[in-house]
């Protein structure tokens, strides 16, 4: 028997390798209900029985429930434990390094989430007004740098604007984004094509107000289009329809052309 068994069933006083339920759960502090419970799941069973037909855990029954009530601690779910034990094959070793890496993505989501209502906070704090239009866009861009669209650059750079911009400035670009939007439906409706004058030098003010914000290239273009694609909500709610978008991006292209 090993030592940790030794010592976790009372010491080198008690030599026994075979336990009946309601002893196990006296050494161990867990209620016999518990351990038929873990019983009737499947998840834990005693390996042997006498020839009175008593079931009996065993050395190798005591290190399973030990790794099960290991992994409990460390936030795993009964049906996970199970799934893991019994059909991975992971070594606690393994199931271990999960976990910490679930436990650490918590920590660098809640660390950010931190930082964020920080940010908000010492506008607050400052006495200066925060309007709701920022806090929703704080809340949209909370969305989009946790999405699995935008890479830790972009996000950042995202972040970095937001926490820079102010609140009047915020506003304006607000305003002229939406009366952009609003020129290009208005050409789109009237039947112009993206290389069209009118069209083009509005795409040229588009490009130059977008790259004002973030650093537009390729890769966070694909990224955005990725993100609405999954969330069509966000972009309507700024007026911004599939249609729309193809339209603005069909004369965007254009100009890059024509430079």
């Amino acid at each position: 028997m090993s030592r940790i068994v030794q010592l976790f069933l009372g010491g080198d006083r008690i030599r026994k390798r075979n336990w009946k339920v309601g002893e196990l759960a006296k050494r161990t502090g867990i209620t016999v209900r518990t351990l038929h419970h873990y019983d009737q799941i499947g998840l834990f069973s005693p390996s042997e029985n006498t020839e009175a037909g008593h079931r009996l855990y065993t050395e190798a029954d005591v290190a399973k429930l030990h790794q099960i009530m290991t992994l409990k601690q460390l936030g795993f779910s009964l049906e996970d434990i199970k799934l893991t034990m019994n059909e991975s094959g992971h070594s606690l070793r393994e199931m271990m390094d999960i976990q910490l890496a679930q436990l650490n993505d918590q920590i660098e989501f809640l660390t950010e989430l931190r930082s964020r209502i920080e940010g908000i906070d010492k506008l607050f704090l400052s006495g200066e007004h925060v309007s709701s239009e920022r806090l929703m866009m704080a809340i949209l861009l909370m969305r989009m740098t946790e999405s699995r669209h935008f890479k830790a650059p972009q996000s950042e750079e995202m972040k970095k604007w937001f926490s820079l911009v102010k609140e009047n400035e915020l506003e304006e670009l607000q305003a002229e984004g939406a009366r952009l939007l609003s020129e290009f439906r208005r050409l789109y409706e009237k039947g112009m094509a993206p290389h069209e004058d009118e069209v083009r030098i509005l795409a040229k003010i588009w490009s130059e107000k977008m790259s004002s914000w973030v650093h537009i290239n390729e890769e966070f273009i694909h990224s955005a289009e990725q993100y609405y694609a999954e969330y069509p909500d966000d972009a309507l709610s700024y007026g911004m329809d599939r249609e729309l978008y193809n339209f603005i991006k069909q004369a965007v292209d254009v100009i890059t052309t024509d430079a």
